[in-house]
């Protein structure tokens, strides 16, 4: 399914099919340890970056990557946990910049393990998207500010932006 990437990136190819292979996932029964789960079965594929920055896979094909390894682990899951739902789950980081997925246990009514606002999507093309227009490949650029140019208003204004940040986030539920 992703054999277009050996010809772009063989060591990007190699990374993913190892993640897609051997998922090295831990699971654990109480609702306690969601974030602990989150956490270990967090992935991210470095070597994309680069074929992205330089604009070498098309939309269709990131999305592929994804959906290759998505079903991948879909597989693994209903082989080795009978009776289980998980959600699997892709955002990008774009600060870093990468872009990352998980997988955790499923519980009805519990949300996905960020500190700030989620906004679920359906569709991988939006997350994906999303992080091509806004990925710092490049690093981030620091502005330095004249401290007395910066108004009380100002910092206000910073804290409220910072504390109503929304990530983008595709999800999808793997029932076993």
């Amino acid at each position: 399914m992703i054999d277009f990437l050996k010809t772009k990136n063989s060591k990007a190819y190699s990374e993913i099919v190892e993640i897609a292979e051997r998922p090295d996932m831990l699971f654990s029964n109480d609702p306690l340890q969601m974030e602990a789960e989150a956490l270990y079965n967090m992935r991210t594929i470095q070597r994309l970056n680069k074929i992205i920055k330089n604009n070498k896979l098309s939309l269709g094909e990131l999305e592929d990557i994804f959906a290759f390894v998505e079903s991948a682990w879909a597989a693994y899951l209903v082989k080795f946990y009978r009776e289980k739902t998980f959600i699997f789950y892709l955002w990008g980081d774009y600060q870093i910049p990468a872009l990352r997925f998980s997988v955790i246990s499923y519980e009805e009514g519990r949300g996905l393990p960020f500190a700030c606002k989620v906004n679920q999507v359906s569709d991988r093309k939006e997350v994906l998207q999303a992080y091509r227009e806004k990925a710092c490949f490049d690093g981030i650029q620091i502005l330095q500010h004249e401290e007395d140019s910066v108004t009380v208003n100002e910092t206000i204004n910073k804290r409220e932006e910072d504390a109503a940040y929304t990530v983008k986030v595709y999800s999808t539920i793997i029932k076993c």
